[in-house]
């Protein structure tokens, strides 16, 4: 059903002619995200006028620290129907998006932008001055990179941990994470070990109970704060034995909002960490 709906709406598609738009100021593209990873991007260094609506995801401050900012910006639902009556230049999607829908958007006539979720902040740098150039701001972009850098510069100053902490980083369904993915290039960056490392060399597996209590982390690192298992996934880090083994001392806390992709959220990520590592004195 769904592809057959896809071939009539090509049929339509076929004789539908995209209006022509008065391009902002500055003859600047006219912008639309379908990507939560782009919007602080575009937030910090498009012009206003040429930002069409970003993501409705972007006012949500479970998924980005970014949500009271994002508040004066226009957003959409993504629909097709809405991006015909945007009518913008380019849309910026992610490199998951459903791509019957991402052809969809190229048959009516619109640009697209595909943007990877970045796992680590050498990798949001050069999708910012990417971005950057695309949509006619590459000396805004490098600004605007120069400052994040001067961001993260600040924030390492700061590492100064007694030793480099060995901290094992812990998810619901018995999950850790490894090299290549952004909770790794975090601990990396605060002066932390990643003992999730271990093992095979897996961006995201599987750990037994047994072998998360055996690698005797300093501290554990999860991203839920709940007491008591809300569903079979959680029974893992609620168990009484880790709670025994990791007491509130030994846990360490990020807030997911700061996990979804590298870049403009890193520095803060970084930071709250190292405040939460015991420092050299």
């Amino acid at each position: 059903m769904r592809f057959a709906n896809f071939i009539f709406i090509c049929g339509l598609v076929s004789a539908f002619v995209a209006p022509s738009v008065a391009l902002p100021r500055q003859n600047l593209p006219l912008v639309v995200s379908l990507n939560l990873c782009a919007d602080p991007y575009l937030m910090a260094f498009a012009d206003k006028q040429q930002i069409g609506a970003l993501t409705h995801l972007s006012r949500d401050a479970t998924l980005s620290p970014h949500a009271q900012a994002a508040q004066i910006f226009p957003v959409s639902d993504g629909q097709i129907e809405t991006l015909i009556d945007l009518a913008p230049d380019i849309v910026i999607v992610s490199s998951w998006s459903d791509p019957m829908r991402n052809a969809l958007i190229e048959r009516l006539g619109f640009k697209l932008m595909v943007m990877n979720a970045a796992q680590n902040y050498d990798a949001a740098r050069v999708e910012i001055l990417a971005l950057g150039d695309a949509i006619g701001r590459g000396p805004q972009a490098r600004a605007y990179l120069d400052k994040l850098d001067g961001d993260m510069e600040t924030v390492a100053a700061k590492t100064s941990p007694p030793d480099m902490a060995r901290i094992m980083p812990l998810q619901r369904r018995n999950v850790t994470v490894g090299r290549g993915h952004i909770l790794d290039d975090i601990i990396t960056r605060a002066g932390g070990v990643n003992l999730g490392r271990t093992g095979r060399s897996q961006a995201i597996k599987r750990v037994s109970l047994e072998n998360a209590l055996a690698v005797s982390a300093d501290f554990i690192l999860v991203n839920e704060a709940h007491n008591a298992p809300d569903s079979r996934g959680m029974e893992f880090l609620t168990h009484p034995a880790l709670s025994a083994a990791y007491p509130p001392a030994r846990r360490l806390f990020i807030d997911n909002n700061l996990l979804v992709c590298a870049g403009a959220s890193t520095p803060r990520a970084v930071q709250a960490l190292i405040e939460q590592l015991p420092q050299a004195p």
